[in-house]
């Protein structure tokens, strides 16, 4: 989730952890797999469970989330974050 501006100059990147488990929370994003996102079932983005991650611990790039499940997340974000 964090910018690429960011993740150039920082040692870490802040991610959401996805889960395959539809718990209706508030808090869950649904992501539908796609070509860019390198899913290949319906998941959801914890946005509860928001966290920053050393690059080192990062294996490689899933995929790219599109504007509207970016957007999805930036309201959510803000929602659960009161900010």
């Amino acid at each position: 989730m964090s910018s690429d501006e960011w993740n150039r100059h920082a040692g870490t990147v802040t991610v959401l952890p996805p889960t395959r488990t539809r718990h209706g929370f508030p808090t869950r994003v649904e992501i539908e797999p796609d070509d860019d996102n390198g899913l290949v079932a319906t998941s959801y983005a914890r946005c509860e469970d928001v966290r920053a991650i050393s690059k080192r611990r990062r294996v490689r790039r899933v995929g790219v989330v599109g504007s509207v499940v970016t957007a999805q997340v930036a309201v959510t974000l803000r929602r659960f974050l009161e900010i």
